[in-house]
């Protein structure tokens, strides 16, 4: 009788999503990997089925990624990831996968690299694995995957300190952005500001959002105030952690139309994500009721 894999579901999840950016990808490639494990012949010469299996969801992950690389370079507009809510409404495997390496900086941080550098870095850095663990998984011998690495961090060396998760009393920081923005109160909004924040929002080309991220409190502060004139300042907005960092869902007439996430350091918003693409928050489409009212 095989083994039951079943607890492995989480961490592999949490592999394909920080591959992927995608809930629903990352969904897919480990079903297509537990499948391809019930119909391997061989399972009893396998050591290590959790082995077997991370080395399947990884490599579907780069197959999947370079055949997807043209979609990513026509996206329009900001490319953010799918955001990924801890909630009632989340199953055990998405509560599973949270984590620091969550942060939308850290997962915009894997899209600078190949999809191999990407997938041995984060076996590396996201998960600690040992390089010949990682060798094995990704075709590669342990000294290249350690090349690999040392040049990835060399690159990045420049975002890794954005990445950190929010602390977890960053609750009230966002309450504050949040009715600061609603008042156009801009000497508030600038209080929860760090100088050079950058504020990025992701619409697809189906809904409106800025192209470019807008960088610097003084402008994010000038656009906030502007948009509040033309009374698109949300209204129904919940508290909620959003790629492990703290974040809000917000609501129009009952459904949810977007997620924003902030990486906050030293007592002020380093970076907000805003996520408007409503093929992207789908999977969020159960938490209408569940997080608690932040304003």
């Amino acid at each position: 009788m095989k083994p039951d894999v079943e607890i492995h579901r989480g961490q592999l999840f949490g592999i394909a999503y920080r591959m992927l950016g995608s809930v629903a990808d990352a969904e897919d490639i480990v079903q297509d990997a537990f499948l391809r494990w019930e119909t391997y012949p061989d399972w009893a010469q396998v050591e290590s089925p959790k082995a077997w299996l991370v080395t399947a969801v990884t490599r579907l992950c780069i197959d999947m990624l370079r055949s997807a690389r043209h979609l990513r370079e026509q996206y329009v507009g900001i490319y953010l990831p799918e955001p990924l809510v801890e909630g009632p409404g989340n199953t055990p495997d998405r509560e599973a996968a949270l984590s620091d390496s969550l942060s939308t900086a850290f997962l915009l941080m894997l899209e600078t690299l190949s999809p191999a550098e990407r997938a041995v870095f984060l076996l590396r850095e996201g998960f600690g694995y040992d390089y010949d663990e990682i060798a094995q998984t990704v075709g590669k011998s342990a000294a290249n995957c350690r090349q690999i690495v040392t040049r990835s961090k060399e690159r990045l060396a420049d975002r890794r300190t954005r990445f950190l998760a929010a602390p977890s009393d960053s609750e009230s920081l966002v309450k504050t952005f949040f009715a600061a923005s609603a008042t156009g109160d801009v000497s508030q909004i600038l209080a929860t500001l760090a100088t050079n924040a950058t504020m990025y929002s992701d619409g697809g080309g189906r809904v409106k959002a800025a192209g470019r991220p807008i960088i610097g409190a003084d402008n994010i502060a000038r656009f906030l105030v502007g948009i509040r004139r033309f009374g698109t300042m949300p209204t129904d907005v919940r508290f909620a952690r959003v790629n492990g960092t703290a974040g809000a869902l917000i609501f129009e007439d009952g459904r949810l139309t977007q997620t924003a996430s902030f990486e906050i350091r030293d007592g002020r918003i380093e970076a907000i994500s805003i996520m408007r693409n409503p093929d992207k928050l789908i999977h969020l489409a159960d938490l209408d009721r569940a997080p608690d009212d932040i304003g």
